[in-house]
């Protein structure tokens, strides 16, 4: 079996100063692809230098709705010279966030808002629908967040022409209803190990409503954190807490399992068909598949962590 990951912050320095070293751990476990997304003009770079040595790697770039207000006069230009030269990128991580704007000062600094706070509604909607314009333009999936946003977004993809590729709503949290539409909009839908949390069973009859072809799983790591009975590789960050490692995905994929009902086998041959369905065909090359492991690794294997592995991405697209 062959995982993917969806959705993942590999470039965050909270995962340690290596992250090539944790493709190399999610290749000897199975998983022989992710999208690593960007979510300001400061990070960009990492995940654009990421995607040229890894190979298993698409890389993802966009202003997140918690980054909106620490944005600079030319985060659009920045933008373009990151899609430019990846026409197999994804646009993203892009949306819209209610939650942000009750929350502390201080807890939104941070969360990395920057010293002035989050952005009204008004100027996080003026900022996707820019990103939007881009996605269309450019023929690019679009990779969504939204956080008790969800009439302000659905009038958002109402209003437009839909888009060429879809959208997938990372980690969705929304309710079972919204599904039909979201779909008819060209909505894929990612899960999460949070949602295996019990608190979130409710979720459990969301997900099942969600149609086969338009589901994909996700780390979102290093935040997320699953339930510890769904933890394979245990990670912290440089403060000793826990984080989510991208090497979950597995686990996490096995959770899922019982929460749909769905053979794992199953699951992950729809998810791989999902995944190149979405971010493909760009993905897969001119001569086959191109989710090859790094060198040092040894394909589904036994679970590893970094420090164990001597591989490294080499490759360049």
């Amino acid at each position: 079996m062959r995982w993917f990951d969806a959705h993942n912050h590999l470039q965050d320095p909270r995962l340690g100063n290596d992250p090539l070293e944790w493709v190399s751990a999610a290749a000897a476990v199975g998983i022989a692809g992710m999208v690593v997304h960007g979510t300001c003009e400061g990070d960009w770079p990492e995940v654009r230098r990421l995607a040229d040595l890894c190979p298993s790697v698409i890389p993802a770039f966009g202003l997140h709705p918690w980054r909106v207000s620490a944005r600079s006069p030319r985060w659009r230009d920045a933008l373009i010279e990151c899609l430019d030269p990846a026409p197999h990128a994804v646009l993203g991580e892009v949306g819209l966030d209610r939650w942000i704007l009750d929350q502390s000062l201080e807890r939104c600094v941070e969360l990395g808002t920057g010293p002035r706070g989050p952005a009204s509604l008004e100027f996080q909607l003026e900022v996707l629908d820019q990103q939007l314009v881009l996605a269309s333009e450019r023929g690019l999936p679009v990779t969504v967040h939204c956080l008790k946003a969800w009439g302000p977004l659905m009038e958002c993809f109402r209003g437009r022409p839909r888009l060429p590729r879809g959208f997938l709503l990372h980690s969705y949290g929304g309710s079972v209803e919204l599904v039909p539409e979201l779909v008819r909009l060209g909505a894929h839908f990612s899960i999460s190990g949070h949602s295996l949390h019990p608190r979130k069973a409710w979720q459990a009859e969301v997900f099942r409503a969600i149609p086969s072809d338009r589901l994909l799983i996700e780390t979102d790591a290093p935040d997320q954190l699953p339930p510890d009975d769904w933890v394979s590789h245990p990670a912290t960050d440089t403060r000793g807490r826990p984080v989510n490692s991208p090497v979950n995905l597995v686990r996490i994929a096995e959770g899922v399992s019982g929460l749909l009902g769905v053979p794992i086998e199953e699951l992950a041959a729809q998810c791989e068909a999902n995944w190149m369905r979405f971010f493909g065909p760009p993905f897969l090359g001119e001569t086959g598949s191109r989710v090859t492991a790094p060198a040092g690794s040894a394909g589904v294997a036994e679970a590893v962590l970094p420090s164990d592995l001597g591989g490294s991405c080499s490759g360049r697209r």
